[in-house]
């Protein structure tokens, strides 16, 4: 994960106030709610990058000694493979 725990609650904190100053949430019933929603959403969304990394590094594993004799860059060929499932199944990135 890129963010701590922490940072993605800032970062809810501050989508909550910004959406509040705008008009565009009322959160005055349930702001630990609105908070705890945005902070899943923001984890959520964080996750899909961490599943794709793994799912690469999986895919290059099992790929290693053929990687290995064609002498490919490791850190190219990752982020080729990545980009291409990313875009394959329209995770922005």
């Amino acid at each position: 994960m890129k963010l701590r725990k922490e940072m993605i609650d800032f970062l809810a904190g501050r989508i909550v106030t910004t959406l509040s100053e705008k008009e565009l949430i009322d959160y005055s019933d349930d702001y630990d709610g609105v908070m705890e929603t945005i902070s899943a959403i923001i984890f959520e969304d964080l996750s899909v990058e961490d599943n794709l990394n793994d799912e690469v590094k999986v895919m290059l594993e099992k790929m290693g000694e053929e990687l290995d004799k064609t002498n490919v860059n490791y850190r190219k060929m990752f982020q080729m493979v990545k980009q291409k499932l990313a875009r394959e199944r329209g995770i922005i990135l």
